[in-house]
């Protein structure tokens, strides 16, 4: 995936959470868009864990989807 692709996908509104899923089977849960980080060439990206403390470094071009969570079912509002 490219940079600009996985930025779309980060920059939608509203935001809804989603899973990066690697070459390697990999996924990994981004509930925010500044929970993603990418390096000042766009080659690799950090993505922060749920607790905003710890981060895996993957390279971009390994992120081979993007699946957005499904909505709850809760309750509505009015």
């Amino acid at each position: 995936m490219t940079v600009q692709a996985l930025k779309a996908h980060l920059n939608t509104a509203p935001f809804v959470p989603l899973e990066l899923i690697t070459a390697s089977g990999k996924s990994y849960r981004v509930k925010h868009p500044d929970f993603v980080t990418f390096s000042p060439a766009g080659r690799t990206c950090n993505v922060y864990g749920d607790d905003g403390e710890y981060f895996t470094t993957l390279d971009v071009l390994t992120v081979t989807e993007v699946v957005p969570e499904k909505p709850r079912a809760g309750r509505r509002r009015k």
